[in-house]
């Protein structure tokens, strides 16, 4: 049989699918913990894991807004601001302690909201 240069016809789908295999079986066993681990020992690396699995860019099919007018767009923003402002003095010593939340938000990040207004 001459040689012939490259690699033969489906080798590669057979590698994938091994090493795919391979890897879905060895975290089937270990996964929970090595990401555990991960989490505490290398948190900037467990953050970029995360940050590879969320999409490049969100796609918004809900165009609701579109449909309103100004005076109902004005008044989203208002009721929006409001909002903020309402959680923002909802925070009653934010340097209480770094694990103080105010309905599951922590505290020193809601000291970073802009003022309403």
């Amino acid at each position: 049989m001459p040689f012939t240069p490259g690699r033969k016809q489906g080798a590669k789908n057979r590698l994938s699918w091994s090493f795919l295999s391979a890897l879905a079986d060895d975290f089937a066993e270990h996964g929970e913990g090595v990401i555990k681990i991960c989490r505490i020992e290398k948190p900037h690396e467990y953050l970029k894991i995360v940050a590879g699995l969320m999409p490049k860019e969100f796609e918004f099919t809900d165009n609701r807004l579109t449909e309103l007018g100004d005076e109902e767009l004005d008044a989203i923003i208002e009721y929006a601001k409001h909002r903020l402002e309402h959680k923002r003095t909802n925070v009653i010593d934010i340097t209480a302690g770094e694990g103080e939340a105010i309905n599951g938000e922590p505290a020193r990040l809601l000291q970073a909201l802009p003022k309403a207004g």
